[in-house]
Parts: C-alpha cells; sequence; structure tokens
C-alpha cells in the first residue's frame, strides 16, 4: 500500500515538473515543426524512424537532449523553444508584420447535411482566435486569407488527431504533393494528403485504415474544391 502510493506520488509529481516546464506541451511544438509534412517524411528530415517521431507527437515519449538538439537544428528551430516554449519561435522576415492575428473560425458549408461539426459547443462559443505569426517558418502569405478549423475523427491520425486546430492558408490552393489541405468532397470539410498521379489525384489519409479517394482530373471541379493548404497543426492536449 504504501510502495503503491510512492509511486502514484511520483507520477503526479513527474506531469506537474513536465507542466511547470513546459516540456509537457513539446508535441505540440513538434507539430508545429512539421509544418504540414508526412511522419514519414518528417522523419527522414529529422534523422529518425517513423515509429520514433510518431510517439513524439503522441505524448507518449519524449526526446534525448542529443534527438532534442537534431530535431531543432534539422527544422531550424530554437532548442529551448522547442523543448520548453521560451522565447522566439522563428524570427519575422518583415517587422511590420503584426506578430499575434486574430484568425476567424472557417466557415462551413451551407448545404452540408453533417450535423455534428456545426453544433460543436466550440464552434458556439469561438468564432476567432488569437495565433502567433512567429511560429510559422514561411510568411508568403496574406494573414486575411488565414482561417482555422477543428479536425473531426481520425482519419489524418497520427498527424492530426481529433479536435486538433488547423491553421489555414485560403489563399494558397495549388496543389503539391504530399502536403496538407482542406478540401471540401461531397457536402463535407475534411483533411487530406494529395497526392498528383497524372489523370486524376489521390486523396489520402495518414491512418493506414481508410482508403484513398481517386478523383478523375476532368471531373475534380465538380467533385473537390480545395479550400487551402495547412500551414500549422495544433495539439488538442484535453
Amino acid at each position: 500500500m504504501s510502495e503503491n502510493i510512492k509511486i502514484t506520488s511520483f507520477g503526479h509529481e513527474k506531469k506537474r515538473l513536465l507542466e511547470d516546464t513546459g516540456v509537457i506541451e513539446f508535441k505540440n511544438r513538434l507539430s508545429l515543426a512539421q509544418e504540414g509534412m508526412s511522419g514519414n517524411a518528417f522523419a527522414k528530415k529529422v534523422g529518425m524512424s517513423e515509429a520514433v517521431i510518431r510517439d513524439y507527437l503522441s505524448g507518449k515519449t519524449y526526446p534525448s537532449l542529443n534527438r532534442l538538439a537534431q530535431i531543432a537544428k534539422s527544422c531550424n528551430v530554437p532548442i529551448e523553444w522547442l523543448a520548453t516554449g521560451k522565447g522566439e519561435c522563428r524570427l519575422l522576415m518583415d517587422e511590420q508584420t503584426t506578430k499575434i492575428i486574430s484568425i476567424p473560425v472557417y466557415p462551413f458549408p451551407k448545404n452540408s447535411t453533417n450535423k455534428a461539426v456545426p453544433h460543436n459547443i466550440r464552434y458556439q462559443v469561438m468564432n476567432r482566435m488569437p495565433f502567433d505569426l512567429r511560429c510559422i517558418k514561411s510568411h508568403d502569405f496574406n494573414p486575411n486569407d488565414l482561417y482555422f478549423y477543428w479536425a473531426k475523427g481520425d482519419a489524418m491520425v497520427p498527424t492530426i488527431n481529433n479536435n486538433d486546430t488547423i491553421i489555414i492558408d485560403t489563399g494558397n490552393t495549388e496543389l503539391f504533393d504530399g502536403y496538407l489541405y482542406i478540401i471540401e468532397y461531397g457536402d463535407a470539410l475534411s483533411v487530406k494528403r494529395i497526392q498528383n498521379h497524372g489523370k486524376y489525384f489521390l486523396l489520402i489519409s495518414d491512418n493506414d485504415k481508410y482508403q484513398s479517394i481517386q478523383i478523375d482530373k476532368t471531373n475534380s471541379e465538380q467533385e473537390l474544391k480545395i479550400i487551402g493548404k495547412v500551414i500549422a497543426i495544433l495539439k488538442d492536449l484535453s
């Protein structure tokens, strides 16, 4: 009994230490540094296995100092920010660009038959959110084109989990292989990784249990609407 109390006390103390130092939100900052890349591509970029990166993004494990330094160097971010969230994420090139902006929620399709998202309590109480532009590497966008969207479901796990917040650049609808986009397919919004296969597009889910969707390019304008490119993913810690 006494041993169990000690173990429980140690677990609570460890969690409190992670919270106090900001380390517990490491997975959120790592997701920002990933910048929408696939888990496989990001793992190759930082020189680690995809399984290790998956564990980091889920909060299951944390990197050693050597691996933390390796990730920070590969992603061109300060190691202190990556580990604790303290300090600057990335400096803006344009000094006149506002660092903190207010981003509106992306409007749900008016003709949608999907009742889940419009009645989500978050959409009822919050229609704008503050966002720090310093946490995005590339700034070749107009801040007025940015929207946020709450992901639903598990189709993009482990990259994106249910209730993660996604920042969308609606001014960027040009398709590049392997990147994430918010799309309107049928009457629903979703996040997909898009691949160009000549005569058709593939809409890919990062969760292997979901099959890819093939869209013929001759009918793509009728079947598929590209809302914008995903430029940041903010992890839900609840």
